[in-house]
Formats: structure tokens, sequence, C-alpha cells
């Protein structure tokens, strides 16, 4: 609260306005503004006029406050100094890794923005570290120290990021953040645009990309997070080239040492997975490992009597799964007996039947055309030709399913008919369409925990979408082009993901059922404008003051419950 002060300086009484606020739990002067003696307060008065600004300019302060603030309150930015310690002058590896992370949320693009973004935001007046010192150059000399060349850049016994997780990892379970209950893990792979004679890097490879990019060299990335808080635990970087299904044995290790190492029963967690790594040597891995765990189940995998049984008879499930039925049964699979579950998701449904009647729609007319084209007296198609063509057109899921044609020869040229079959649609409808099989070791589990605890998977691959389309943090464009930086960018990415859930789960407590996209918009509208008035007399230096810009009542609550007001008040100037 504002308060109007007299100080006595000579003969003369002097007015200051000032502003208090608790630091540590003591009551400080935190700002405190210069008008002049009573006659210049006087004329102030009875002017009604205050002084105008001279300038005023803008910072981003919402956003990367908010992280830094939970870079804070977590410990983490604590664990990132006591692993790379600071140089005796200057920015620390952790400030470096710390500040890529947030710009990857804020504001993603290269190193060589880095400096000019940070310029214009909050943390140049925390850290008062010049902008200068963050050139791009800085960033991979800061690198070299925490990965260092002499490293294998596969992994070595003694890893320095792989440390790091463990390091974070033990921080989150002394916070405890850490639910020994569900374990997601996924993997994903990223192109990049490292050139093919590039011979510096060995994990960037040619593979099935999973955007679409086939023509590019890529790296592969396998992730935990924790089901409940959704904060990274573990992640590799691997080779482009290798399956899902392969990597699966290379990453169940790393997660086994990382429960071991912190000391958390294997039999207490409960790993949920996608099926592309339900493979059978996978199931026996994981028999051995003695975790618990949760995988969907390939369709044709499963016994067709069970997942094909009439909606109807599946329970509907509780209000803490709206629009979800589940029933459960003991089946032999790969040679042995698990727990089976038919999970049938109303939504889940429904979104599969807007996607599909909308590819529906463009193949047909784009059968239709071709049809036409085929008909023109100039048409010169090939059989393979056209048979090539359609299959493209029908490699969406369920496609090649739904229509039926065929292309037959006539007077030298060729003629397609093609057909919709809605006896396959009806079936499709009523016996797969927003159906998932799922498998588990957990056979004392009911068919409603198994599916609760397999929704922990949408949690990972909403990280995954957040990171390939940018909404949460934007992975690419990548940078690096050589092992060891990939491996550091992968690690800050992970970093920035912690740092966005711990945020997104204190935000509940200020707006119940923000989303995360919604979340980072509220705060990045979160501005910090710096006012500098003329000097109060005819000497003296220019004076500073700092407003927030207007808030909705949205923002105003998470500024309240995340901390940004009191760092509003500690950072003036």
């Amino acid at each position: 609260m504002a308060s109007l002060v007299a100080k006595k300086k000579g003969n003369k009484l002097y007015y200051y306005v000032v502003e208090s606020a608790r630091v540590d739990g003591q009551p400080r002067i935190v700002h405190q503004a210069y008008l002049g003696t009573a006659e210049k307060v006087a004329d102030l008065v009875k002017d009604r006029t205050s002084p105008v600004p001279v300038s005023a300019a803008s910072r981003e302060f919402g956003l990367p406050g908010a992280l830094w603030l939970a870079a804070q309150q977590t410990g983490l930015f604590g664990v990132l100094e006591a692993l790379w310690p600071a140089p005796r002058s200057g920015p620390s590896p952790a400030h470096y890794v710390l500040l890529a992370a947030i710009h990857r949320i804020c504001q993603p693009g290269p190193k060589t923005e880095v400096a000019d973004w940070y310029r214009g935001a909050i943390l140049h007046s925390i850290w008062g570290i010049p902008p200068e010192r963050f050139t791009s150059q800085a960033f991979w000399d800061a690198f070299e120290k925490i990965l260092p060349e002499h490293l294998d850049p596969l992994g070595t016994d003694d890893d320095p990021l792989d440390h790091a997780q463990l390091r974070l990892l033990d921080l989150w379970k002394q916070k405890q953040m850490v639910s020994r209950r569900l374990l997601a893990y996924d993997t994903t792979n990223f192109y990049t645009y490292i050139a093919s004679n590039n011979t510096r890097s060995d994990l960037a490879q040619r593979g099935h990309n999973k955007q679409g990019r086939h023509n590019l060299r890529q790296v592969g990335l396998s992730y935990v997070l924790d089901g409940e808080n959704g904060l990274s635990l573990c992640h590799h970087v691997y080779r482009g080239n290798v399956a899902d299904a392969e990597e699966f044995s290379t990453s169940l290790s790393r997660m086994l040492g990382m429960l071991d190492r912190c000391q958390i029963a294997r039999d207490t967690v409960t790993l949920v997975f996608d099926k592309g790594s339900a493979a059978l040597a996978n199931t026996v891995e994981l028999q051995e490992a003695g975790v618990g765990w949760i995988s969907a189940l390939p369709w044709n995998q499963a016994p067709v009597a069970f997942r094909e049984r009439a909606v109807e008879q599946l329970p509907l499930c509780s209000s803490a799964q709206p629009g979800v039925r589940a029933a459960a049964e003991k089946l032999l699979v790969h040679g042995q007996e698990y727990l089976c579950v038919l999970k049938y998701s109303a939504s889940f449904a429904g979104e599969q039947l807007h996607s599909l009647t909308t590819s529906l729609s463009k193949v047909l007319q784009a059968l239709r055309r071709f049809a036409m084209e085929l008909n023109k007296p100039q048409s010169r198609w090939k059989e393979n030709q056209i048979r090539s063509k359609i299959q493209r057109w029908l490699s969406g899921q369920f496609l090649e399913e739904l229509i039926r044609y065929q292309i037959e020869s006539r007077d030298g040229q060729w003629r397609l008919q093609f057909d919709f079959d809605t006896a396959a649609w009806q079936r499709l409808v009523d016996h797969r369409l927003g159906r998932t099989v799922l498998l588990t070791n957990r056979m004392d589990w009911t068919a409603e925990q198994v599916a609760l605890g397999y929704s922990g998977q949408q949690e990972i691959e909403r990280v995954f979408r957040g990171l390939k389309d940018g909404d949460w943090l934007g992975w690419g464009p990548m940078y690096h082009w050589t092992d060891r930086k990939i491996r550091i960018h992968a690690f800050y990415c992970m970093l920035g993901i912690s740092l966005l859930q711990y945020l997104h789960k204190q935000a509940q407590a200020a707006w119940n059922g923000i989303s995360m996209e919604q979340l980072l918009e509220e705060l990045r509208q979160i501005q910090q404008f710096v006012l500098l008035y003329p000097p109060q007399g005819d000497k003296g230096p220019n004076r500073v003051a700092t407003v927030l810009s207007k808030q909705t009542l949205t923002q105003q609550a998470l500024a309240k419950t995340l901390g940004l007001d009191q760092l509003h008040i500690t950072q003036r100037g």
C-alpha cells in the first residue's frame, strides 16, 4: 500500500511516495518516488497534473516470470547450479540451460535470437546479467562444459545428462511430486534439417517419420512422465531408424535403473504404454522386471468374440470417466494369462467418426475426378500407375475396408469404377469405432481401474503434440547437428515440460479446469511497462516506474496464485 512520507534534510522537508511489503518476513520499503518540497506537492495538487513519461518500454513478464518462480520454488535451479557450478564471473551453465528451456516455451527460435528476447523479458531485470553474455557462441561454450567432447555421444556409465535426470527425479521425489502408481511411456521422432553428408551426427537417421517428413533425417525420443503430475522423469534420445518396439528394451533397462537408484520399489509402479511397444519379447521382459504394466493390444491380436461385444453389454464407468464403458476378462495372450479390458469411449468414437467421414469425402471426390480423367481419349495411364495412385489415397485408417474399386481395360484404355461398402461401414460403427483393447498383469484390478490407468497415456500424447505443434514448447526447428548438442537440446526441452506441468498444476488452484494452452495465453498477455519520467527538479537522474498491463479476472487470479504480484513489487525499475 502506498503512503506519503516526509524526510527532513537540512531545514527543509521533502516528501516521498513509498510502497511497503514483506521481504523474507520483514516489512521493507520496496519502492520510493520523490515528490519534492511541500510547495511542489501543493502545485501538483493545485494544477491536478502529473509528470508525463519521457518514454515507455514493455517487458515480457507473466510467462517468463512464472517459469522462473517455478524453477526457484521447486528447487530445480538449485539442482542445476549444484550440477554445473558457476564460473567466477558471468552466467553459469545452469543459467544457459534454464534460459534455453524458457526461451523455447516463450519464443522458440535459434540461439542467435535469445539475447534480444532476453533483453525485453523480466529475466534481464531479475538476473542482472548483460544480454551480450547470451550469444550463440556462449551457449555453445556452456554446453561444452555440460557434455564435454571426449565423452561418448551415445552415453557412458557416468553420463552427465543421465546423472542430471537422476538428480531431478530425486528432487521430485523429495518434493512428493512423483506418483508411484503410474508412469506413462511412449516414443516419437522429430525430423531435422541435418544434411545427408553430415557425418558428425549418428543419431540423425532416415526412418518412418510420424510427421510425414520421410525425406529428412530424424531423431527418436523415448519419454517417461509421472502419470499424476506430468513431470518428466526419464528420457532417451536414440537413432532415428530404430523402431519403437526395438527401443523399448533399452528404455526399460534405463527405467529400471532409475527406479532402483531412487529406491522406488518396482512392484509399486505401473508402466503404461501404447500398442507400438506391445510385442511378445517386451511383455516377457516386463514380466521378468517385476513391474506392473498396462498396454494397448493390437486389434488383430485380441480375440474376436471379446473385442466385438455389443456396446450395451459393457458396464458404464463412474463419472470420473464420462462416456466410457469397460469390461474385463482373463484371457490367454502371448502364451500367458493376462487381464484383458475392452474399453469403449463415446468421445473417442465421435473423433474417429469425424476424421473418417472427412477422409471418405476427400477420397471419394478424388476417385470421381480420376475416373473422369481416365475416360478422356488422350489418357495414357498404365495399370501399375493407377493402382499405386489409388493405394496412396486408401492408405488412411479403415479406408481400404470401406471403398471398393475395380479397373478394367476397354478399347485400349483403362476404366475405373468404385463403390462405398455400406455393410462394412455398419460393422465398423457397431464393432470397431471408439474401442481399445487393453492388456495388463494387474490381475486384481477392475476394468474401470485399468481404463483409468491407461488414460495416463493421453497425457504423454498431449506433450508430444505440444512439442511438435509448438503450442506448449517448440522442439523445432532444432539448430544442432552434433549428437551431444542434440541430447542437450532434448534435456532442456524436457526440463521446460516439467516446469510447464508444475505451473499448470499450480494454476488449477487459481482457475479450476484451465487448459495448458489457455494458461500460456493468459500469462503471455501479462506485460510489464517501464515508464521513464523526467527528474523532479532541474537536476538529478530520470525517474523510473513500472506498472503491469490491465488484467482480466483470470490473469489476476493467476498472478496472485503463482506469485507474480510479489515478483512485480520486488523487481521495480
